[in-house]
């Protein structure tokens, strides 16, 4: 009988060894495709996932990760204050530690989730680059293919996902750290808990290249120029790298550009129908991660609008930055 019982699947499940996933090809399925191994997908959602290394493997790479983001933040700290002859800014210890957490964390892990996303974006969702190309004339995005795209397995997913749930993990702890605000705390949350859900219980990889890779490439330049902002950043750094400022708000405004404003809403639309259509699904895998979808979509709806603050506060920026190199 293979039935499951209150506790779970009633058989003896396939227990994946314990392992450090450090490559791609470590993020390999390991269920065999049989009938036991999709009863594990569909009743122990939350340990196994779409299939892939089980929460436990996960959770052991994350932390490792997260001691690694410490220890290349600490090692830029050293390389930086090496370097503090060039400007007295660099005297300032605050300053090394913004500087180190501007370019080892914060760029760097949005760095390797962009290129994760941009390695694999054939292979995982090429499809959709191909409709964009078309602006949407090709037939690639077919309605019967709605199901694999939300319930397929992608290693390459699920390395990016777990690269990014560990940055917002150390993330969290700069934001509680240096007190960036409660805005930051609730989007690290949220952003964190879309990444692990893609994971356990699992679904939308198909997706999850463009949202927590693609996207992110002008997350990760606005990160470098969040050096020169008073607030978050050092104060009086403009003065020092004048050009600098000026060459990366040029990136971050046409990467913005690209990715947010005309990437975001045609993949958001093809989303919000592939996941509408997920809902009503009678596709064994649908049943356990309806509450998970509901959640994904309701993200991706107020990160959709938080788009258009963005966007008023770029062109306000833009205005002040002008203004300066005028007068």
């Amino acid at each position: 009988n293979n039935e499951t019982t209150m506790c779970g699947p009633s058989q003896n499940p396939i227990k994946p060894p314990l392992r450090l996933l450090l490559t791609q090809e470590s993020f390999n399925a390991t269920l065999p495709a049989k009938d036991d191994s999709n009863k594990l997908l569909q009743h122990s959602p939350y340990r196994y996932g779409l299939g892939g290394p089980d929460s436990i493997s996960t959770m052991l790479t994350v932390s490792i990760k997260v001691l690694l983001l410490f220890t290349l933040e600490h090692i830029v700290r050293l390389i930086i204050q090496k370097f503090s002859h060039v400007d007295p800014i660099l005297h300032v210890e605050r300053n090394r530690h913004i500087l180190a957490r501007h370019l080892a964390v914060d760029f760097g892990s949005l760095a390797i989730c962009g290129f994760i996303a941009v390695k694999n974006r054939h292979t995982v969702c090429g499809e959709l680059i191909t409709h964009m190309k078309s602006w949407g004339k090709s037939d690639s995005m077919s309605d019967e293919e709605t199901e694999r795209r939300v319930f397929t397995y992608h290693p390459a997913s699920q390395q990016m996902m777990v690269w990014f749930f560990a940055y917002q993990v150390k993330n969290m702890y700069d934001t509680i750290y240096w007190n960036d605000g409660i805005e930051f705390v609730i989007h690290h949350i949220f952003a964190g808990a879309a990444a692990w859900g893609g994971m356990f219980p699992g679904c939308c990889h198909f997706y999850a290249l463009f949202y927590f890779g693609f996207s992110e490439l002008s997350t990760a330049i606005l990160c470098l120029l969040a050096n020169f902002d008073d607030q978050f950043g050092v104060v009086g750094l403009e003065k020092v790298f004048p050009k600098t400022k000026i060459v990366l708000g040029a990136l971050f405004v046409t990467s913005f550009i690209v990715c947010r404003c005309i990437m975001w809403p045609f993949v958001t639309h093809h989303f919000f129908k592939d996941t509408k259509k997920a809902l009503a699904s009678t596709h064994p895998l649908a049943a356990s991660r309806r509450n998970f979808l509901h959640l994904l979509r309701f993200c991706c709806f107020g990160l959709s609008l938080i788009q258009f603050f963005f966007v008023a506060m770029i062109i306000q920026t833009g205005k002040e930055e002008l203004a300066k190199l005028m007068s």
